[in-house]
This record gives structure tokens, C-alpha cells and sequence, in this order.
């Protein structure tokens, strides 16, 4: 028996052929932590915490007991295991799709930095696509979740980012003009989506706006923190006024990378069968090359 989880939206649970019902309530909390923290041991105080907080009930262990058993009947034994004093939930490679994402993405930015623009966007695109809504979308805020979803969170906009750099870098600015704008509205204090939007409005003879991108990044920047732009946005807005964008790696149209060995060994170096075994299952391998 197969089963597959999704944590990165409302919470889903697929067991062989077919999405099954999961309890709400306290047994759905009880799974999210142990899915939040797949791979490693959850004690039953943890899961206690997560449930009741600071006043539990006198019964709250046995209560958790209960839950495990009943998921356990649902999962499957070898699935949600004892482990001394607490459990965890036993994920493979491609269960869990949280997984799934940050191995995308480490791919995808070795593709980026071997040079492979194409593929990286793929990849980080098909990452993005993973996304159904925020972080256990349908659970209430609870703090045995935060620091996971706060995680993930950060990673997403890391990786929205890196696609449209990569998607630049395949030397189509137009494609992303258009997303880096909601990007920038979305997160207006992110100065990488701003300095982007301005490659990208430049790189399509949009000086002028890329100009008023920068006005509207430092507006917003000293409206709600005081703060006036950073060096890379203020390098960007120099470069563009003083048509200097030739000599300005970020804003200039990209340069063709010649094939060449690598000059360092990556997180992904040696590993062409695991990257082999991501295409296979994911089908990357059949992936648009860019927007």
C-alpha cells in the first residue's frame, strides 16, 4: 500500500488509489505534526502540547494514543511507527510533497549554477507548481506547526524569485514582467522582486517604467520601514540612468555560457541517478524549457 501526503495547501492524504477523509480536529493536528516532522521522532508530550497547549486534560495522553491508532489504521503500520516514548511518520523519497519541492528547487538552482538556464527554470517552475494554497492551509495557526511553515513560506518566495531570474537568464524578460509585477505588489519589501522587475522592464526598452518601479519600491520601503533602498536596488536604478546596463551583469541581456566542467562540486555533484530518479517520477524530463 502506497500512501502520499500533500502539506503544502489543505492538508491530503492518499492511500493506494484514492484521497481518504482524515478526522478534523484535534487528530488532523495530531497528523500535521507528525507530517511537518516526517523522518524524525515526535514524542507524545510534543503532540500534547500541539493539541491542548499549556492545560491539557487529564486524559490528553491515552487521548493521543487514540488518534495514532486510528491514523495508524488509516496509513498502515509500516507508516506510522513506535518509536520508544513517541512516533514518527516513515516517508520515501516523493511521499511527501513538501519533499518533493526542496528537491526540485536544489536541483534546479544547480541547473542555474552549471549554467543550465533552461532546465532550471523547468525545474523551479514545476517546484512552484506544487503549491495548492499556504502551508496546511485548512489547519488553524498552531505553534507546534510555525516554525515549519514559516520554512517552507520563505522557501517559496526564495524560489518564486529564482524562476524569474532563471527565466530572465533564458533571455526572455517579457515572460516575467508581467508575474514580477504581482511579485513585487505581493511582497513590496522584498527588494530582489523590485531589482528584478527592473531587469526585466529594462531588458523589454521599458526604461522609464523600470525607473518608477524603483520610485515605488522606495516609497514603499520608507513608508513602512523607514528605510531608504539597498546597495543592489540603488546600483540597479544607477545603472539604468546612466545607461550603464553593459557593464551591469544584473541588468544586461544574458551572455551565452560556453560548456565547461564545473569549477566546484554542488549539493547534486556525483548524484545523476537520484536526479535521474526525481525526472522519472515528477517527468521533468518532458517540462516546458521556459514560459
Amino acid at each position: 500500500m502506497s500512501v502520499r501526503f500533500r502539506m503544502l495547501g489543505p492538508m491530503r492524504v492518499r492511500v493506494s488509489d484514492g484521497w481518504v477523509p482524515v478526522a478534523a480536529g484535534q487528530q488532523r493536528v495530531v497528523l500535521a505534526v507528525l507530517l511537518a516532522m516526517a523522518g524524525r521522532t515526535v514524542s507524545t508530550e510534543r503532540l500534547v502540547d500541539a493539541v491542548w497547549g499549556e492545560k491539557p486534560p487529564r486524559r490528553a495522553v491515552n487521548t493521543v494514543h487514540v488518534y495514532v491508532a486510528q491514523l495508524r489504521r488509516l496509513l498502515g503500520a509500516d507508516v506510522l511507527v513506535t518509536r520508544g516514548r513517541g512516533y514518527e511518520l516513515v516517508a520515501r523519497d516523493g511521499d511527501v510533497d513538501s519533499g518533493v519541492f526542496e528537491r526540485l528547487v536544489a536541483a534546479g538552482r544547480h541547473d542555474r549554477q552549471q549554467g543550465r538556464y533552461q532546465a532550471g527554470a523547468a525545474r523551479l517552475a514545476k517546484a512552484l507548481a506544487l503549491w495548492r494554497g499556504p502551508v496546511f492551509a485548512d489547519l488553524p495557526p498552531n505553534p507546534a506547526l510555525e516554525a515549519s511553515v514559516a520554512y517552507f513560506e520563505q522557501l517559496r518566495l526564495a524560489t518564486e524569485e529564482d524562476h524569474a531570474d532563471a527565466v530572465l537568464e533564458c533571455g526572455r524578460p517579457e515572460a516575467v514582467v508581467n508575474p514580477l509585477h504581482r511579485l513585487a505588489d505581493d511582497h513590496p519589501l522584498r527588494e530582489r522582486r523590485w531589482v528584478l522587475l527592473m531587469t526585466a522592464l529594462h531588458r523589454c526598452g521599458r526604461r522609464a517604467e523600470a525607473l518608477d518601479a524603483y520610485q515605488r519600491a522606495r516609497r514603499h520601503l520608507y513608508d513602512e520601514l523607514g528605510l531608504e533602498p539597498g546597495p543592489e536596488l540603488r546600483d540597479a536604478q544607477r545603472a539604468i540612468l546612466t545607461d550603464d546596463a553593459p557593464h551591469r551583469p544584473a541588468l544586461a541581456p544574458p551572455v551565452p555560457v560556453p560548456a565547461q566542467l564545473p569549477a566546484d562540486a554542488a549539493a547534486f555533484t556525483g548524484r545523476a541517478e537520484e536526479l535521474t530518479r526525481l525526472d522519472a517520477l515528477l517527468g521533468t524530463e518532458n517540462a516546458p524549457a521556459c514560459p
